[in-house]
């Protein structure tokens, strides 16, 4: 009797064999267990994806709620036509590279290599594999055509990225200005179970000493971001990456890789592949997909699941010196990954209705865990919308007793709905750019107010009394879109003031 052999799983991808990478993280013994889920969406956050580019075109993120080319925000919100993702840099629907004069090379296909090695389509006949084979790739453009960008589009993108259900989102960039909006807004991706993956810089410095964002962005053990170091194939540090024992969690190939290349024959640009692609910034992505792989797998597993399951089944590297274990728990092995997710524990057949399963948690009531500073309110569809801030909270409620505490795990267990908004009639709100002031009018959904910008100082005095300033808050300017817009108000017309609450009233509430 001959024994019984058991063969990794080989894509029949035409240029595989030069992603030498795929075989040093054990990704065909993986492709055994899984080969991804078109159900999982991975936000490439980046200079644009090539969304024709034939060996990605079967793997692009589509909304469902939007009717494309028809002029409409069909799914509310607040982006129109957002069909394959946003372009923050050009306020548009198409977030694709931008090739005009002055593009550098690199840039234009930054944001396609990346999404290639995260998920060019697998066993197709055509290129390459992606470490999935099987995803949706969001393309949300926050990176310009040098590939520099702010911290104000990068938050704005991991806020768009979050409300469009993105599962993983990548973060192949790097800076050192801590912006206290941009911590926040990749603190709320991992609180709403988004795992947040980013690239430690390519700078060779340590970033103990010189801590990079978003990659060093935590809260005590509430680690909210994968930092990524680089490997080469010698499983030796690369020398240009960044490292250091408090941001790097596991380190990934990322010198001389084979990936997609921006392609358009028509404008010249005729190549599809290309080699020698190195930095963290395409490391990162190699550990995003293999993040993928696992929730596609299992999707149950929690950012922090996902965060120790990849640091818990790395191989060792080979450090020396100053270097030994600041380079992440080692190396990549997806196939360890998928293993080891499979003995962590879960009893999916045994969910229940949320409301069912927490005693005394019903639609209307307002909670909080003990680890998270956010407060939620518990909609008609058992879903947790977070307030946007202690003046917006205060505009539902009288006091911080009405809110009752939940364990971190029952948090867990509602799933995220979206923003909770100032409650209508209540207060009025601008932005700090723009002197507009807004009414909030009662939408067809009660949780979403409708903007009606206030005409002129003369209308708001009639409506409002001649203090009518204090009853304004500022909102900032990103969720603006989360309104329902109405048309302005020209003519005054009667208002019940006596339920409003002035700047004061809130400030006194929250004391």
């Amino acid at each position: 009797m001959f024994p019984a052999f058991v063969f990794a799983k080989s894509p029949n991808d035409v240029e595989y064999d030069e992603q030498w990478y795929l075989d040093m993280i054990s990704a065909p013994e993986a492709w055994d267990i899984e080969t991804g889920d078109s159900s999982v969406v991975i936000a490439v956050l980046d200079t644009g994806v090539d969304l024709n580019h034939p060996d990605l075109v079967g793997n692009i993120w589509v909304n469902t709620g939007e009717v494309a080319g028809n002029g409409i925000d069909d799914d509310h919100n607040g982006f129109i036509d957002d069909v394959n993702g946003w372009d923050f840099i050009d306020s548009d629907n198409t977030p694709v590279p931008d090739v005009s004069s002055g593009a550098n090379e690199d840039a234009i296909s930054h944001g396609t290599v990346i999404s290639g090695l995260i998920a060019a389509v697998g066993n197709n006949q055509e290129g390459v594999a992606g470490v999935m084979w099987n995803a949706s790739i969001m393309s949300v453009r926050m990176l310009d055509k040098t590939g520099s960008g702010n911290s104000v589009d990068a938050r704005n993108a991991i806020d768009y990225a979050v409300a469009s259900g993105a599962d993983v989102i990548n973060l192949s960039f790097s800076g050192t200005t801590n912006d206290p909006a941009l911590r926040k807004a990749v603190m709320n991706a991992y609180n709403n179970g988004v795992v947040v993956v980013s690239a430690l810089g390519n700078d060779g410095v340590s970033v103990n000493s010189n801590p990079v964002y978003p990659a060093c962005y935590k809260d005590g053990d509430d680690d909210w971001v994968i930092g990524v170091a680089a490997s080469d194939s010698s499983d030796q540090h690369s020398l240009f990456s960044n490292y250091g024992s408090n941001c790097v969690d596991l380190s990934a190939p990322g010198e001389y890789m084979y990936g997609l290349h921006y392609y358009d024959p028509s404008g010249g640009f005729t190549q599809m592949y290309m080699d020698g692609w190195s930095g963290t910034s395409v490391a990162s992505p190699i550990v995003a997909g293999a993040a993928g792989l696992l929730l596609s797998k299992y999707p149950y597993l929690s950012p922090a699941d996902v965060r120790n399951i990849l640091k818990l089944s790395v191989d060792p590297m080979s450090l020396s010196g100053v270097y030994r274990g600041q380079f992440g728990a080692g190396r990549l092995n997806i196939k360890k990954a998928l293993v080891m997710a499979g003995q962590f524990p879960h009893q999916e057949d045994e969910i229940v209705p949320v409301q069912t399963q927490i005693a005394g948690i019903m639609t209307g009531d307002y909670i909080k865990s003990p680890s998270f500073p956010s407060v939620y309110y518990i909609d008609e569809s058992g879903g947790r919308r977070v307030f946007l801030d202690v003046n917006s909270y205060f505009t539902w409620s009288t006091t911080f007793a009405d809110i009752k505490t939940v364990t971190d795990d029952e948090l867990a267990l509602f799933d995220f709905s979206g923003l909770m908004l100032p409650k209508y009639g209540v207060v009025l709100v601008k932005i700090q750019s723009d002197s507009s002031v807004y009414y909030l009018e009662r939408g067809n959904d009660s949780l979403v107010p409708v903007l009606r910008r206030i005409g002129s100082e003369d209308v708001a005095v009639e409506m409002f009394g001649e203090n009518w300033s204090d009853y304004v808050i500022d909102i900032e300017p990103t969720f603006f879109t989360k309104f329902e817009l109405g048309q302005s108000i020209d003519e005054a017309f009667a208002v019940d003031t006596s339920i409003m609450k002035t700047r004061e009233q809130l400030s006194n509430l929250a004391k």
